[in-house]
């Protein structure tokens, strides 16, 4: 059989039309003479219905052979009559003809159902009508070859099923066996192909498997369970080796560094594939090393598969990780890499005074049931700065009430590294038992678990409140309100299965809170475009049996949410978490001369034609040279480290796309997470393109595929050990390549996989790292109708900036909705538009631009530099009292002050034209307006002289001249 895992046929590529033909053929070859061949055809599929899918033959010059009968389609072999209409060749038979429909970038693959093509005449001159009559009479036209359209399409080696006979066959010569066990090397994966592959049918079970390692790799093999029985509970164990081993398939460190196992069971008849690393070690003697692999499971016993290991004398550096063709890269699957309590810069260690903590321009204090009495914020009203007057967000303590008196004990607090502080404490009242842990991290993170344990059967109404200062609770954004001015009174009640909901922002620019409710049973759920495959689970605490909700109520100048329960019947033993998680913003001040500083260049372009445009960062999205797959930059580093390296000689930092809501098939690793079931593959309905059903199977959810480099995506689940090995690989770009941060596009992971990569980039390069995070509007049905910005807030103290983004109302929203959803600054970031180009005025009053060089905006950015605003000091509109003001609430102003003077954008959110007198603190001002193509023209305008505004445009106006040196 040798390497090619096919007993019959030898394996190779071929070139046609795939989207005519499918990906796959068998090559047969007719002799001369005859008007009918007979081709048998061991084809060995694995899609669930051959006979439902059409067989086309092509001559040798690549016309379709119209006259073909197919006569027997099973999954092991084929059997079809054919018209060999050039005479003696090679004839092509296409067994899995499909049609891409749908999107381009979300297609979706039909397969060809039988098409009955043959001429009648010739189907009763061959005896085609009755053909199983005929068929041992027909001369044969010999399978010698199957071929598949690409590398990544062929089913070669693993790909090809053992027939029903080769499978009973080998079960009969192992009657007392309950399972056996094949060795199989790293390039060989299996995937997740569940039934015996046709390699192992005739291999010798339970043989010496035999690898070759170099000193220092991270080296990976397989093993092969073929169960003759159902096995349960199936457990590993390495021996004899004297390097560390890991079973990766058992289990390992989750995304939060904590420990867990996987539970495995095999169906009877099916295989299922163990994978194991081996951290040789770089002073190994070079040599031989025996062990074996021990497996056992429920009832069955223990099998063993020897093991030889030879080490070479080669050594390798980084474990072998540079190349990602030796699976090297699974070493990163349990790393804990950022997973610590240090302080990332710009926040700041947690200060502790008794109950009191501080942290970079918030403070918390924390009452004696764990909950928090007070918070505050000494951010300043333009939201660019920390030492602003002390204010409060609360009107009271946050309070936690299960309608039944409590005695508690004093509370415990402790500091678990600068970043975190952690406290607790417990109570009692009749009939149950709380548990109150609560932690606050320096980015202003907040989260209290109150755990609920009944002594005996209770029934409970628990309801937390949560008492906003009004004049702080300005605006609101979550649980179905877009960003907007906080209503008065709200309702909402649990819907998941629907609507991505489980938290509200309350606040004003300088301060706000974000409250989200869960409980221990919390499963991140799928987003864009993905929702309805994974949505989020209602927490069986706060949803109480389907009657708990939330209610916004104002009164006396207080804003309370409050969360309820409804009537909650808990069993005596049981237990129920109720979590509350707390968002303080903003999380940092904004950065407006940076914000103008930085000019992104988002295509791909040489790095010259980037300096030449007047870009200084440029964004490497996937499908490009230097980044062709998508969310595996890697596997072009050494072009991308090339690209990178010449743009940096030109002063142009270098971000490439990179997250890990989906996964490319060109990613080595896929096929070893594919064989994890759905620990790292989201679990879903399976379908999407050709590829995906091919290889995956069932049981997955289809992702983006990109037709121009020929690369289809899988969606991964939204928590997984692949955010490990992701943390990894960036620390690679970083260190390796030289990359200076990521662009984000709706990324998938939370704020621990956020905080972790935002720590990797920080440590590993000399310069700060840049993050920006893009969205399309999830405010949608598809979505779930959850705010990107509500949605993405936990990500943000560790980006430098947004980018919402695709489907968003530039255009019929109000001002609350660009401050809230669009622009970033309540929570510390500033952003840029993309639909349509946004619009250039509004935009600017929030310091926003569209982003080259889908829109032009070099006219804006010489205008920033004219008017010298990346050296000035930004006054948003939003602030109590603005330098410059244009007396209308439907007409905002914002302003620079700087060596280049006083600079105002002006912007309308009027329905019809009108006229503004600009002052500032001394009365009316005088106002020019540079040219600035494609914005406005050149105009001066008086002191007190009307500044005409039409509806949806505005002005960027000098209104005071620089200083004179003297």
């Amino acid at each position: 059989m040798g390497e090619q895992g096919h007993p019959e046929l030898e394996c190779g590529l071929g070139s046609w039309d795939s989207d005519m033909y499918g990906n796959h053929r068998i090559l047969v070859r007719a002799p001369s003479g005859g008007p009918v061949f007979g081709a048998e055809l061991p084809w060995r599929r694995r899609d669930p219905d051959p006979a439902a899918v059409d067989v086309i033959v092509l001559a040798p010059s690549g016309r379709r052979v119209r006259n073909t009968v197919p006569i027997e389609v099973t999954a092991g072999h084929g059997r079809i009559a054919f018209e060999p209409v050039e005479g003696e060749g090679d004839y092509a038979v296409h067994y899995l003809p499909y049609a891409h429909t749908g999107r381009p970038y979300y297609p979706q693959a039909a397969y060809r159902q039988p098409t009955p093509t043959a001429d009648p005449g010739w189907v009763h001159r061959c005896g085609l009508h009755r053909p199983e009559r005929v068929w041992t009479t027909l001369p044969r036209a010999e399978a010698f070859r199957y071929e598949a359209v690409s590398a990544v399409d062929s089913f070669a080696p693993m790909g090809f099923a053992a027939t029903a006979d080769e499978c009973a066959a080998l079960t009969a010569a192992h009657p007392d066996e309950p399972f056996l066990l094949f060795g199989e090397d790293r390039d060989r994966p299996l995937g997740r192909y569940d039934r015996l592959p046709a390699r192992w049918a005739d291999a010798v079970p339970f043989a010496p498997f035999s690898g070759s390692a170099a000193r220092g790799e991270f080296y990976v093999l397989q093993t092969g369970v073929y169960a003759l029985r159902g096995l349960a509970e199936v457990r590993t164990e390495v021996r004899g080796l004297p390097f560390p081993v890991r079973s990766l398939t058992a289990g390992g460190t989750d995304a939060r560094g904590l420990p867990f196992e996987n539970r495995i069971g095999i169906d009877a008849g099916r295989v299922h594939v163990l994978w194991f690393g081996l951290d040789v070690p770089e002073d190994t003697q070079p040599g031989m090393y025996e062990g074996e692999i021990a497996v056992r499971a429920d009832g069955a016993g223990e099998r063993v598969l020897p093991l030889r290991i030879t080490v070479d004398p080669r050594t390798v550096t980084d474990h072998g990780a540079g190349d990602p063709a030796r699976l090297a890269r699974l070493r990163w699957l349990d790393s804990t890499l950022g997973q610590d309590d240090e302080v990332v810069p710009p926040f700041t260690p947690v200060k502790v005074a008794g109950r009191r903590l501080e942290i970079l321009g918030r403070a918390v204090e924390i009452g004696p049931d764990g909950l928090p009495q007070r918070l505050t914020s000494s951010f300043t009203s333009a939201v660019t700065g920390t030492d602003g007057p002390e204010r409060d967000l609360l009107a009271g303590p946050v309070t936690l009430t299960v309608g039944r008196p409590l005695d508690r004990v004093p509370l415990t607090l402790d500091r678990t590294g600068p970043a975190r502080v952690h406290w607790s404490t417990e109570a009692s009242g009749p009939g149950l038992r709380l548990t109150t842990e609560g932690e606050l991290e320096a980015d202003g993170f907040l989260v209290v678990r109150t755990t609920v344990e009944a002594v005996d059967d209770l029934a409970l109404d628990v309801r937390l409140d949560v008492p906003v200062v009004a004049e702080i609770a300005r605006y609101a954004m979550g649980l179905g309100l877009p960003g907007q001015v906080c209503p008065e009174t709200y309702d909402w009640q649990w819907d998941t299965p629907t609507r991505n909901q489980d938290s509200l922002w309350l606040g004003s620019p300088s301060a706000g809170i974000q409250v989200s409710l869960r409980d221990e049973h919390y499963a991140r759920p799928l987003n864009t475009n993905y929702y309805r495959e994974k949505p989020l689970v209602a927490p069986r605490s706060w949803a109480g049996d389907g009657h708990g909700g939330i209610r916004l109520r104002t009164a006396d100048g207080v804003r309370t949410v409050t969360a309820y329960s409804g009537p909650l019947r808990i069993a005596a033993g049981e237990r129920r978490c109720f979590e509350l998680r707390l968002l303080l913003t903003p999380f940092k001040p904004i950065r407006v001369r940076r914000q103008l500083a930085e000019r992104y260049f988002h295509a791909y372009a040489s790095p010259a034609e980037i300096a030449a445009y007047g870009a200084n960062v440029v964004n490497l999205h996937h499908a490009t040279p230097p980044n062709p797959y998508l969310n595996d930059p890697l596997l072009a580093a050494d072009v991308l480290e090339e690209y990178t390296a010449e743009a940096h000689r030109l002063g142009i930092r270098v971000k490439v796309y990179d997250t890990v809501r989906e996964l490319t098939r060109h990613n080595p690793e896929l096929p070893v997470l594919a064989s994890f079931g759905s620990e790292v593959l989201a679990p879903g309905p399976g379908g999407g393109h050709a590829w995906l059903q091919e290889h995956l199977g069932t049981d997955y959810v289809p992702g983006w595929a990109a037709p121009d480099v020929a690369d289809v995506a899988v969606v991964t689940s939204g928590d997984s050990r692949w955010h490990n090995s992701y943390v990894c690989g960036i620390d690679r770009l970083r260190r390796r390549i030289g990359v200076d941060g990521l662009y984000l596009d709706d990324v998938a992971y939370d704020r621990t996989t956020m905080k972790r990569v935002r720590k990797t980039l920080t440590r590993s390069g000399d310069t700060a790292p840049l993050i920006d995070l893009h969205s399309c509007n999830q405010y949608r049905e598809p979505d779930g109708f959850a705010s990107s910005a509500n949605l993405y807030a936990e990500l943000m103290p560790y980006t430098d900036r947004l980018w919402l983004g695709e489907l968003f109302d530039y255009e019929g929203s109000d001002p609350a909705y660009w401050l809230v959803e669009l622009s970033g600054i309540p929570f510390g970031l500033m952003g840029e538009m993309l639909e349509g180009g946004g619009n250039p005025w509004r935009g600017l009053v929030f310091g926003m631009t569209a982003r080259a060089p889908m829109t032009d905006v070099r006219p804006m950015w010489r205008a920033f530099d004219e008017l010298r605003l990346t050296e000035s000091e930004f006054t948003g509109w939003w602030v109590d009292e603005p330098p410059v003001s244009t007396g209308r609430d439907d007409v905002l102003a914002s302003t620079w002050e700087g060596p280049g003077g006083t600079v105002t954008a002006v912007a309308s959110w009027a329905a019809e034209p009108v006229g503004c007198v600009l002052t500032d603190a001394d009365g009316p001002v005088a106002a020019y307006a540079p040219a600035i193509e494609g914005f406005q023209p050149e105009r001066s305008f008086a002191a007190g002289e009307r500044v005409p505004v039409v509806p949806g445009r505005g002005w960027l106006l000098s209104v005071r001249p620089a200083p004179v040196p003297r």
